[in-house]
């Protein structure tokens, strides 16, 4: 259990460099882990979204998107292998991460006999001043689903998350809220009245659990199946859960990340064989995620591949978090793209090459076609300023970086 007397919950200065997490750090870490649990369930009161521990460092915590120094001094080698093995709850912990093995894991703790405190956690091994060690980077779970509404989901979307059978790609970079907007999918899916289903969810970890929503009441017959992903866990690798989902009669599919061919070979059989998969993936923007998905596979099969993709695909979202005009939190920019009959046709009558000019031609049809659903970043970003929700320098920096499709807005 969690003394909450141990920790400082005073709200962080957002200007600050440094946040106070404990009211009384102690001398060293590795002597009293207690100390950590309560530093980690500190930070995530703060509204710290990520943790990140390495040794020679001090701590530091993110704050809406800002790094601060969140301990007063630097930890030992000793203190970060001690950390490890206890999130790990085994000491082969630092033995597999320097065998060249990432580790990706959950970690949870109690705060009270009602509460508690879920963590992603990743174990990456590195090189810090010629000598092997380990960098911990936890991310702080939220104890409820999300909503549409919370994720800020836009309303023409909403009723294009339910189709019998397909592939949803939600995309984006690490820590932009992939999982988050996922998780709000599911719980739409499982709160459909309507409509009700069985959910496989395959996550690695499995971050959001869903426990909040209560699929035994009278009016929900939907219900949700999760399997951790990885060696050790419930299951090694995402193309063994996606094939063993498909013999288990579900209707939904979540595939936390599809990350290589074997994996996107596997959402696409699914999808073929009638389910509908809810899928992430890394990249820049929504011609990037359709070029790597594409390319996933060998020159040799890319065009029966890629026609197989087409035919499967559903909707593709891109999105970015960004600050908040208050700075007290980040909300999502979007690019979409709604893949209709008529859109895919116009994929399938070029080579997988020109895929990347075929999105931008649709996006610019989009704007005098209402048949075409689609919305790019610059739109989504002008929204946001117009609505005041977001500042425009913040936003122009950001699609001044080139990540942009189809260039710098106009404020």
């Amino acid at each position: 259990m969690i003394d909450l007397d141990r920790i400082d919950l005073d709200p962080p200065d957002s200007n600050a460099a440094e946040v106070t997490i404990l009211k009384d750090e102690p001398n060293r870490f590795d002597s009293d882990l207690s100390a950590f649990d309560h530093f980690l369930v500190g930070a995530a009161m703060k509204g710290a979204s990520d943790i990140n521990i390495s040794a020679d460092l001090r701590v530091r915590v993110q704050l809406h998107g800002d790094q601060k120094l969140a301990t007063k001094r630097r930890l030992l080698i000793t203190e970060v292998q001690a950390m490890l093995a206890h999130l790990w709850s085994a000491n082969d912990a630092m033995s597999l991460v320097s065998a060249g093995r990432p580790l990706d894991f959950s970690y949870e703790k109690k705060i009270d006999r009602k509460r508690s405190q879920r963590f992603r956690v990743n174990a990456t091994g590195e090189q810090r001043f010629g000598t092997n060690g380990v960098q911990i980077t936890l991310r702080a779970l939220p104890d409820t689903t999300p909503t549409l509404d919370d994720v800020g989901l836009e309303e023409e979307l909403r009723d294009r998350l339910e189709p019998a059978s397909g592939i949803i790609v939600v995309a984006g970079a690490t820590g932009h809220g992939k999982s988050t907007t996922m998780a709000a999918m599911t719980r739409c899916h499982l709160e459909n009245q309507a409509r009700s289903r069985k959910i496989v969810d395959l996550q690695a970890p499995i971050e959001y659990t869903f426990r909040d929503i209560n699929t035994d009441a009278a009016d929900l017959a939907s219900f949700i199946s999760q399997s951790e992903i990885g060696v050790g866990r419930n299951i090694p690798t995402f193309v063994e859960g996606v094939r063993a989902a498909m013999r288990r009669a579900p209707a939904v599919i979540n595939v936390g990340e599809s990350r290589d061919r074997e994996s996107m070979e596997a959402c696409i059989e699914a999808c073929l064989t009638g389910h509908l998969v809810n899928t992430t993936t890394h990249a820049g923007s929504i011609a990037e995620a359709l070029r790597r998905m594409a390319f996933l596979f060998p020159p040799e099969e890319q065009e029966a591949r890629s026609f197989d993709l087409m035919t499967s695909l559903n909707l593709i979202i891109w999105q970015r978090l960004v600050k908040t005009a208050d700075g007290k939190g980040r909300v999502a920019l979007r690019e979409y793209l709604v893949f209709d009959q008529n859109v895919r046709d116009r994929f399938l009558n070029v080579p997988v090459r020109e895929w990347v000019n075929v999105v931008k031609q649709v996006f610019n049809d989009s704007l005098k076609d209402p048949s075409i659903v689609a919305r790019t970043m610059s739109q989504s970003a002008e929204r946001l300023v117009c609505e005041k929700r977001v500042k425009s320098e913040d936003v122009v920096g950001f699609m001044n970086t080139g990540i942009g499709f189809l260039g710098e807005i106009k404020l």
